[in-house]
């Protein structure tokens, strides 16, 4: 059994064969890892329905991208809360939720990981580097810089991966109430870096980049899930 793996995608105007076409964008190294660790990436565009994609995959990887739009948390934006899209915000919502229903695994990254603490009743932080304690947290703006988070024993997460780990940071949002969701992983400043639910055999939201990582143990984690869930429903 081959786990068929659905990565969420984003809508950006690029120059593609003509001016400023809206296109259909995910970096490769998402893809790339899924095949690596044993499962068949399919990119899922915006505006799909939730519902039908649930009969096309085996496992969710909500991915990284722009900012949520705040009033998904009843907040207004701040200034430098700038490149959102509402219309991708509202279809991803709704493809966790439709993926929770049938206890499909979920990953969340990035902006998967506040997007999933929003599902869940939490709230975000608009802009870390002007936040206390965080305004050293991390790169964000298209940079990168690398920090260590702790994983909390007993955690699903801690099952998958060593504490402390190194990780890379390229975001300037952050997780600041987590909602239902249960804390798996901070930061040395107290950020929330992991999140879980207790209720789902494999719901996880990390706010750092593994596929851009070569992280593979979240990966093979999350596609091993899928095939056990497969298995337990009698798929081939």
């Amino acid at each position: 059994m081959i786990p068929r793996i659905g990565i969420t995608s984003s809508v950006n105007k690029r120059d593609y064969e003509s001016n400023d076409r809206d296109v259909v964008m995910l970096p490769w190294n998402y893809t790339k890892i899924v095949d690596d660790c044993g499962g068949i990436p399919l990119i899922l565009p915006e505006g799909v329905d939730p519902d039908s994609c649930m009969t096309a995959i085996d496992g969710l990887i909500i991915a990284g991208g722009r900012d949520i739009d705040p009033s998904n948390y009843g907040e207004a934006p701040e200034s430098l809360t700038k490149d959102t899209r509402v219309s991708q915000d509202l279809w991803e919502i709704n493809l966790i939720m439709s993926a929770k229903k049938q206890n499909m695994p979920i990953l969340g990254i990035c902006r998967g990981h506040q997007l999933m603490a929003i599902v869940h009743g939490g709230s975000l932080i608009q802009h870390l580097p002007s936040t206390s304690p965080f305004e050293e947290h991390g790169a964000w703006g298209g940079e990168w810089s690398d920090h260590q988070v702790e994983v909390i024993q007993g955690s699903l997460l801690s099952s998958i991966i060593d504490s402390p780990t190194s990780v890379n940071s390229a975001h300037h949002q952050g997780v600041s109430d987590p909602g239902s969701l249960i804390v798996s992983a901070k930061s040395a400043d107290g950020l929330i870096e992991g999140m879980e639910d207790e209720e789902a055999d494999f719901l996880i939201s990390v706010q750092w980049h593994p596929e851009a990582l070569g992280q593979k143990e979240l990966i093979e984690a999350l596609v091993e899930a899928s095939r056990k869930r497969m298995s337990e429903l009698g798929i081939n």
